[in-house]
């Protein structure tokens, strides 16, 4: 009976929560299960609002170009204070309200933004404001109340394809495909040359497992919007899915040269390095990964490469790293006991597959381990137990 490792990928910006496994078991492992995309692939749209605002003073006028421009550049902390004044002075200034909100909601302050765009709204009712707050809701988790402000947004301006993206990004995320592709399909017939709204929906498409449009969507919008490192970041996973590990490298490398912050991208890449047993190569790649943030994960997947390069003491190291900063996490488990096999520590194997399953009952792979572990020490019918087991959660 082999041991199964557990493989689950780390698609940059897809994958939330998933753990990358070691490689090299003995015997060799089958292959791997395809992790699911999760909702981060997709980049809603926060709008500024720029309409007329009427009549003002000139120093009024000076005062919302400072704070725009502010804004714009991104410098948000600068930027509040400055639609502050705005306000103090305009009460009933609408457009300040949510520009406010947006930088609020810019720097993560959710409930100050949904207060901004919430007065912005009383004030005078825009598609631009209930889609902004809309994407708060969504941040915060409040789906229904993010759903309901983009379809009131759309309401209000059918025309705007905003709002129709960033819908479908709720339509996702409550696991209404359809529904959500219906809505990319809408945007992008709105705006056709925006390369976001292909990147999300080439996401969308990788979700559903139509790789086929999924790829012409993703190297649309790399056609369209080359400075766009999502779009990148989606094709990878299309071409890690499809084994096509060489393409996924290149895309990998593309993201990273557009910005190399991206903590995934760099556990992706290191993935793809050990597919392609450029391991050494991997472990550098990993280590960028535990340098931006050192997770259970980063040392988890480091692990991967260490064991494939045949370095037992840095990869048991990493394991246990991994196991200080999630305990509970049945995956690191079930992996280290593997290098503990590999090791001939057939005890130390045991307690970590057995603590697998008191984790994760539901864990065919640590039954099916821990009854190779079992036999090798001559407790057949623990074994054969264990192995009933994985077969019945299997078949489940």
């Amino acid at each position: 009976m082999k041991l199964t490792k557990i493989y689950s990928f780390v698609f940059v910006l897809l994958v939330s929560g998933n753990i990358f496994a070691q490689t090299n078991a003995v015997p060799k492992p089958k292959a791997s299960p395809e992790p699911e995309p999760d909702s981060d692939t997709r980049e809603s749209i926060l709008k500024v609002r720029s309409a007329q605002i009427g009549v003002v003073s000139a120093k009024t006028k000076k005062d919302i170009d400072d704070a725009t421009k502010l804004m714009t550049d991104g410098k948000h902390e600068e930027a509040i204070p400055a639609w502050t004044k705005i306000i103090k002075t305009n009460p009933k200034m609408m457009i300040a309200f949510n520009n406010r909100g947006y930088s609020y909601k810019s720097l993560k302050r959710f409930d100050l933004a949904l207060e901004d765009f919430s007065t912005a709204l009383n004030l005078s009712e825009s598609a631009t404001s209930y889609n902004n707050r809309g994407m708060t809701f969504s941040e915060k988790g409040d789906l229904a109340n993010a759903m309901a402000d983009y379809s009131k947004a759309i309401q209000l301006n059918s025309k705007e394809p905003v709002s129709y993206n960033n819908r479908a990004d709720v339509y996702l995320k409550s696991g209404d495909l359809e529904r959500a592709l219906a809505d990319q399909n809408q945007a992008i017939l709105m705006s056709p040359k925006e390369g976001l709204f292909y990147s999300n929906r080439c996401a969308t498409h990788i979700k559903m497992k139509s790789f086929d449009p999924a790829l012409a969507d993703c190297s649309k919008a790399v056609e369209l919007s080359p400075k766009l490192p999502l779009s990148y970041v989606n094709r990878s996973t299309i071409y890690i899915q499809t084994s096509n590990f060489e393409a996924a490298l290149s895309d990998l490398d593309a993201t990273l040269k557009l910005n190399d912050s991206f903590f995934v991208v760099y556990l992706d890449r290191g993935y793809v390095l050990t597919q392609l047993d450029r391991n050494e190569e991997a472990v550098e790649s990993f280590n960028k990964a535990i340098a931006l943030q050192p997770t259970a994960i980063s040392y988890l997947s480091r692990a991967t490469a260490y064991a494939a390069l045949k370095k037992p003491g840095l990869a048991l190291a990493d394991f246990n790293k991994a196991i200080e900063i999630e305990p509970k996490n049945a995956i690191i488990y079930n992996n280290r006991g593997i290098q503990q096999m590999e090791e001939g520590n057939t005890a130390q194997a045991l307690a970590d597959f057995t603590n697998a399953i008191e984790l994760n009952p539901k864990l065919a792979v640590a039954y099916q381990n821990r009854a190779v572990a079992y036999r090798q020490i001559g407790e057949t019918e623990k074994a054969k137990a264990d192995e009933q087991t994985s077969k019945n959660l299997e078949n489940q």
